[in-house]
């Protein structure tokens, strides 16, 4: 660096744009927050400039706008939670109750406090509602399928965010998810691998009809249930799409829908450990026994899973380390880095509900 440059303290513009590979007009641009100045050159030089000694501690110069933030204690951090269709509704459920302590613990972790709202958005305008007028830091939202829009048009703006949830095609903001996909492939072949051949997925549909993505969790869990059985050579199984509600009652009446059907099933797998719980009840209040007429898969591995009986073989989604990603590419993003888009590998507990040993 040159003297003048070590004199003051601080690089010069000119050392700036080298690192960034740009003009030095570009970087005079960004550091006046021009709009004409790309969302993604506008981080990197940022970034770059901060590492160099325009920080939050020493940019006093800058326009008080695009000064890089450094979450603390005092950053506002928010995380939403699915919105409640009726009064009374549990403000998620089990697994996401379980993610929203993976959050807790992160935002501990890291020296950072945060709230739950209770206004949850609903759809693209109520989003751009709530972002306007919330003054958040930064925000965690869970779910995303009913604003897919107005997150990605929301995307590089001065609200950092990330979501938990599915990865779309067109998607322009930063998502961590479980590989679904994958997930409900490996719950349907193992049961495959087991010798069974009539085998049925049974999942709720979803609380909310706008869905914008064409995708979901629960759709990418169906397509792996129905590409495990083209892989294999067998017919696709029956899909049964309950209503939304109590996961244990959708389980429930799937299975008397089959069986008063008269349709022949010798395998479960379930979207949620609630839905594989109501549905052990039913098939042995039927005079079924599990896992020797039926096999039954779960989806969460969560804590009831060790408790139904026969004890639930389910699949396992880390709610721990999904908590940590998006608590750690959220403060990233809130001082000016740039974030990826993640999956997280999930793995398959088995237990008795499909004639296996208790443990991995």
């Amino acid at each position: 660096m040159r003297r003048d440059s070590m004199r003051s303290g601080k690089p010069r513009l000119a050392d700036i744009a080298a690192a960034a590979g740009v003009s030095i007009a570009t970087v005079s641009r960004v550091l006046a927050d021009h709009p004409a100045i790309t969302p993604e050159t506008k981080i990197r030089v940022l970034a770059l400039a901060e590492a160099q000694g325009y920080s939050a501690d020493t940019s006093s110069k800058l326009p008080r706008k695009i000064r890089v933030r450094r979450p603390s204690r005092s950053s506002s951090v928010c995380v939403v939670m699915p919105v409640a269709l009726t009064a009374g509704s549990p403000l998620a459920n089990s697994f996401e109750l379980n993610l929203l302590g993976g959050i807790g613990a992160a935002m501990r972790d890291h020296g950072v406090d945060f709230s739950v709202s209770s206004q949850s958005p609903f759809d693209d305008r109520s989003l751009i509602k709530f972002m306007a007028e919330h003054p958040y830091h930064g925000i965690i939202f869970v779910g995303q399928s009913q604003f897919h829009a107005g997150l990605n048009s929301l995307a590089g703006g001065p609200r950092p965010f990330v979501v938990w949830g599915v990865d779309a095609p067109d998607q322009k903001y930063c998502s961590v998810g479980s590989d679904n996909f994958e997930g409900s492939l490996r719950a349907t072949r193992h049961l495959l691998e087991l010798g069974r051949r009539r085998i049925a997925f049974v999942g709720q549909a979803a609380p909310i009809t706008s869905a914008q993505t064409g995708l979901s969790q629960l759709a990418a869990r169906v397509a792996g249930f129905k590409a495990a059985h083209a892989a294999s050579g067998y017919a696709h199984g029956n899909v049964m799409m309950r209503p939304h509600g109590p996961g244990r009652n959708a389980g429930n009446d799937a299975v008397e829908e089959l069986l008063d059907q008269a349709i022949a099933f010798d395998g479960l797998v379930t979207s949620s450990d609630y839905i594989a719980a109501g549905a052990i009840e039913a098939l042995l209040r039927r005079g079924l026994a599990v896992p020797g007429d039926v096999s039954v898969i779960g989806y969460d591995d969560s804590e009831i899973a060790d408790f139904i009986r026969p004890k639930l073989t389910s699949m396992r989604q880390d709610p721990i380390l999904a908590g940590d990603l998006l608590v750690a590419k959220l403060l990233r993003l809130m001082t000016g880095h740039e974030v990826r888009s993640e999956r997280l590998p999930t793995q398959i507990t088995i237990r008795e509900s499909c004639g296996g040993h208790q443990g991995q």
